[in-house]
């Protein structure tokens, strides 16, 4: 379909499609342990899902609810000789997120798929607790994420990509409301742009999931927008998650909707460029 937004590609996709099928032997993630955050629904779940599809070997599920991750963990495939560990916690508490390493073990793909929306108000009638947890979850579970795994991701390599929101391009008056939830991803594109810079073993990248009919979409107060499947950037994750040919997006920006074989034909120019990445519009201001 023709982008309703500005896009890398000319082509926007809304659902899933065989290049980035999981099932794909050229998408095959055998032999990895993927960790996945927010795992017990939407996106998380529908995530865990496409990695046990792709062939992973482990498959760590991380949640506030036990209940939920379960239901996660029923739903995995294992015809592909893949196990899966229910570890609950808060992405957000260091303690219980130590709770977690120990089960995980060595790892290759960490997804940072939770998240929290404050209620949209405006700056001046904001609950603060609420606001902050915005930064609590988004920003604060990435710092304590890099300090706890980091040291136990796989040495030969690693793949860190977090879950952010499209939104962050538009300005204020396009989303009212969510000051808390915009300014924090916005902090996330970035933070994930210095893991990047700061480990050369690390592929880490930024990704807008399209618009998901989940809960958290619903509690925005967004609503008229064309959704997009769950499946949609659960195998987009399994495709990006192979650095050894998506290199180029490292500490990039990228929506699940860009087509992925017309993106690896402007690589270089990716590669070489800050598009995608957070700056001061128009710097360095030469056209003025």
């Amino acid at each position: 379909m023709k982008p309703p937004f500005p896009s890398l590609t000319p082509t926007w996709h809304n659902d899933t499609y065989p290049v980035i099928d999981p099932t794909d032997p050229s998408n095959t993630q055998a032999g990895k342990t993927v960790i996945i955050t927010g795992a017990g629904s939407g996106i998380g779940r529908e995530t865990a899902i496409a990695f046990a599809q792709a062939g992973a070997k482990h498959i760590v599920l991380v949640g506030r609810t036990e209940a939920t991750l379960q239901e996660t963990q029923k739903l995995l495939p294992t015809t592909r000789g893949c196990i899966s560990t229910v570890c609950a916690a808060s992405v957000g508490d260091v303690e219980q997120m130590k709770k977690v390493v120990d089960p995980a073990g060595s790892w290759d793909i960490f997804v940072l798929n939770a998240g929290h929306i404050a209620a949209p108000t405006s700056i001046a009638e904001a609950s603060i607790e609420d606001w902050w947890a915005s930064y609590e979850t988004n920003i604060k579970s990435i710092l304590i994420t890099a300090q706890l795994f980091l040291p136990t991701a796989n040495s030969n390599g690693a793949t860190m990509l977090a879950v952010t929101a499209g939104g962050i391009v538009l300005p204020p008056s396009s989303v009212p409301g969510l000051s808390a939830y915009m300014t924090s991803k916005t902090a996330q594109v970035k933070l994930i742009e210095w893991l990047a810079a700061e480990n050369p073993n690390l592929f880490a990248c930024s990704v807008h999931p399209g618009v998901i009919d989940t809960k958290m979409l619903r509690d925005s107060g967004l609503s008229g927008l064309p959704y997009d499947t769950e499946q949609l950037p659960a195998h987009f994750m399994v495709w990006l998650a192979h650095p050894e040919k998506t290199r180029f997006l490292n500490g990039k920006f990228v929506w699940v909707n860009w087509d992925v074989e017309e993106l690896g034909e402007k690589k270089d120019e990716i590669a070489k460029s800050d598009v995608t990445q957070i700056n001061a519009m128009g710097w360095p201001y030469l056209h003025l």
